[in-house]
């Protein structure tokens, strides 16, 4: 699955090149990288599998868990298991679906 890429001058939020919300990548400023491409296309799949608003309802609680721990946004973004293992896998190509979709559970601290 390939996600639907968007390109716009407001959306995502200031400091944030691109965002996934199924089944599109809004991004802003030049187009996205390969790397920044299957970043998006991770965060695709973890949506997928979680069929959607669980994965949005999990990354709210995370990333709420994290600000009260960190006290940083940046750095709780950064703990965010999905996050986490989207950075991981960014540049690898050679990964299947399942890996794609699954791997935020080994990030789990």
């Amino acid at each position: 699955m390939r996600p639907l890429l968007i390109h716009t001058s407001h959306f995502p939020p200031r400091g944030y090149n691109a965002i996934t919300l199924f089944p599109v990548v809004f991004y802003k400023g030049e187009p996205l990288s390969e790397r920044e491409r299957s970043h998006e296309t991770v965060h695709l799949w973890q949506q997928l599998t979680l069929l959607i608003v669980p994965f949005y309802l999990l990354y709210f609680l995370f990333w709420l868990v994290a600000i009260l721990r960190y006290r940083n946004w940046q750095r709780a973004y950064r703990a965010i298991p999905f996050e986490r293992s989207a950075y991981r896998l960014e540049s690898r190509t050679d990964l299947r679906w399942s890996a794609k979709t699954f791997d935020w559970l080994r990030c789990l601290k």
